[in-house]
């Protein structure tokens, strides 16, 4: 475990996968879902890593960085470039999967020299989520209630492509241990009236990639269109019985995905 220490307040802690950076091999630099802890990755991380190296780390509020307060997405970007200092990296294909893509296109607003290139992941912010308050109940209550298959059921039905558990059963068991395990940090909370979605949403000016499943309750199709439309030259890939949790839902086509987009730059 390593830690960023900033001010006096807060370390971040980060972790380094795959070969030093060089001229030869790409950069990668993960920003996590809201609350999502750098284990989310799995091994999509160690994956990417075997062909460059992976820079990611625990935001404020999660895994084990140690932050009390409240934050913006513009912390984050700065703690991200601060990494990346303190790692002496000077150019990274950002790579950010829900809430972390917002993150992601904030940094590359405010460190666009920073960036090679930009890969956004199940990322909403411009159209709301589709209405889940039935589903949210559902897993609320199987929670209070202990009631693991039963929140195991809605979980499913919140955040993934229909039918995942039974094609997946591994990588669902995986991502459901860390959600049903996971213990945010309750002490630091964002605040989104910086930065809202019209400040940064679409205005990367570098390469993008953007990865949605169509059964994203959260992401949606709506945002990728959006995104796409906004972006010029921005290629997406809309994946078909995958949610919001795509990165691992679909790992083999979204690691050949943003290897191959690496690839081309």
């Amino acid at each position: 475990m390593s830690f960023l220490t900033r001010e006096t307040s807060i370390e971040i802690n980060y972790r380094v996968d795959g070969k030093s950076n060089d001229a030869s091999s790409p950069c990668y630099l993960l920003f996590n879902g809201a609350s999502l802890t750098t284990d989310f990755w799995g091994s999509l991380a160690t994956r990417l890593a075997e062909s460059g190296q992976v820079v990611r780390f625990d935001q404020r509020n999660a895994g084990e960085t140690r932050y009390s307060g409240t934050f913006t997405l513009n912390d984050v970007a700065a703690d991200a470039a601060a990494l990346l200092e303190l790692l002496n990296i000077d150019k990274v294909i950002i790579v950010g999967h829900a809430w972390g893509g917002r993150a992601a296109q904030v940094f590359a607003r405010d460190y666009p020299h920073l960036v090679a290139a930009i890969v956004i992941c199940a990322t909403g912010g411009q159209f709301p989520p589709i209405d889940t308050a039935t589903i949210d109940e559902s897993v609320r209550t199987a929670r209070k209630a202990g009631d693991r298959p039963a929140w195991e059921r809605a979980f499913e039905a919140r955040w993934c492509g229909v039918g995942f558990a039974a094609r997946d059963p591994v990588r669902f068991a995986e991502i459901s241990n860390l959600s049903w395990n996971a213990s945010p940090n309750r002490d630091a909370r964002w605040d989104p009236r910086v930065s809202p979605s019209p400040s940064y949403w679409g205005k990367a000016q570098m390469p993008c990639l953007l990865i949605y499943g169509e059964d994203d309750k959260n992401g949606t199709p709506k945002n990728a269109l959006d995104l796409q439309g906004r972006i010029q030259g921005s290629k997406l890939i809309m994946l078909p019985n995958a949610g919001h949790f795509v990165i691992r839902e679909e790992e083999d086509r979204v690691l050949e995905a943003i290897t191959e987009f690496a690839n081309e730059l």
